[in-house]
């Protein structure tokens, strides 16, 4: 099959693929207009799992029994009085993502990595000490290490030697070391809950669960609607093909392959020059020395210097598509608490190192429209660039940074 015939048929789809989205009925989900991160996911699952039902937990014995299929080991806990907390601070000023435990019995940490954020150094083993200063004894602590998909591995510098001894992790037993994820481990543990009486007799814990299992399945492209799509495009797209040969469609999908890296590297290509020149370059025309950057289809990073900060820069980078700036601290370099308790007058969000204050920025995303918009009406962006660097310098006045 030629390039052209190719191109011609993915037009023909990606136009009837349009046009059944638009035909599919409204869909609003609260969670994707609340635009969540780690902490959003971790507040959720404790909302379900701290559900109590005349002195019961069912949703957390559920969860429970979820693990103890997924373990190395028989989770030995008995659920009386549980406390759930989300970023509770530990000895060593590190915020647990998710705590479960009760008083010399047991407790589970749930570290989220939802959106794939690198391992800290020691972080499991902080978590385990500070829980063991508690008072639960060694055997009744838990770690799930709770990812996206399943596919990122925890690092040593994160569970290191120390902490795999005491979770009796090894080469050849994870112990209670636990690796779940959102995909196929809480997702479909979610849907089958929306089925329980527990949950259809108490409206808004229902209406809950169907807003984030809905929103999970938007997330992974697992909706039935889109699904039932995806279907009929394979069907229409095997009509046009005229062939069932196995041959020829490995051969068109590896064309397909190829085709899709071009034009990958092409977009990308004129993605970085359209920014040095529209962004980059515009931006040392007001007066700003940029530091580093890098600019492709599902990436934005922008870093300038800022006159009298010696510590920090300031920065924009993207995190699930969308783009948020803010202070960006040198890791071997530290900024006074006073100062960064001062940020909260600039930056909803605050921290210790890394971005010390930082604030989504605006509403873009970055996807199609974002890219098209840019290349014909940069100005109004770099403008709100610029305006950030103003007031942020302006209000960091006094500040050692």
């Amino acid at each position: 099959m030629t390039d052209n015939a190719l191109l011609k048929i993915a037009k023909e789809l990606n136009k009837i693929y349009q046009e059944k989205k638009k035909a599919l009925p409204y869909s609003l989900n609260i969670i994707c207009e609340l635009h969540d991160d780690e902490n959003a996911h971790s507040r959720i699952l404790r909302g379900l799992l701290q559900f109590n039902s005349k002195g019961k937990y069912p949703i957390l014995q559920s969860f429970v029994r979820q693990v103890n299929e997924l373990a190395d080991c028989e989770a030995d806990i008995t659920i009386k009085n549980p406390k759930l907390s989300v970023e509770e601070q530990t000895t060593g000023r590190r915020r647990i993502d998710l705590l479960i435990k009760e008083s010399k019995s047991y407790a589970i940490i749930i570290e989220n990595k939802i959106w794939n954020a690198p391992d800290q150094e020691k972080q499991i083993e902080d978590y385990v000490n500070y829980v063991k200063e508690l008072g639960i004894p060694k055997r009744k602590i838990y770690v799930i290490y709770l990812t996206y998909n399943g596919q990122k591995e925890i690092s040593e510098c994160s569970l290191t030697p120390k902490v795999q001894e005491i979770l009796g992790y090894s080469k050849r037993n994870d112990g209670r070391f636990i690796c779940m994820n959102f995909e196929n481990d809480i997702l479909p543990w979610l849907d089958n809950l929306m089925g329980t009486i527990v949950t259809q007799n108490e409206s808004l814990l229902y209406s809950a669960l169907v807003q984030y299992v809905d929103y999970l399945k938007t997330l992974f492209d697992k909706r039935e609607e889109d699904i039932k799509i995806e279907n009929e495009l394979e069907e229409i797209f095997m009509e046009k093909l005229k062939t069932k040969s196995i041959e020829e469609l490995l051969q068109i999908r590896g064309d397909v392959d190829k085709l899709q890296e071009i034009v990958k590297s092409a977009s990308n290509n004129r993605i970085k020059e359209l920014c040095e020149k529209k962004i980059c370059k515009v931006i040392e025309k007001r007066g700003y020395k940029v530091k580093s950057f890098n600019f492709l289809y599902d990436n934005f990073l922008l870093e300038i210097e800022i006159p009298r900060w010696s510590k920090c820069w300031w920065a924009m980078e993207i995190e699930k598509g969308k783009l948020y700036s803010g202070i960006w601290c040198d890791v071997t370099k530290k900024v006074e608490k006073k100062h960064i308790t001062s940020l909260k007058e600039v930056y909803d969000n605050i921290t210790d190192k890394g971005y010390i204050g930082w604030d989504w920025f605006g509403d873009y995303e970055l996807n199609d429209e974002f890219w098209i918009n840019l290349e014909s009406h940069s100005t109004k962006f770099v403008n709100s660039i610029v305006n950030e660097l103003e007031r942020v310098i302006e209000a960091t006045k006094g500040m050692k940074l």
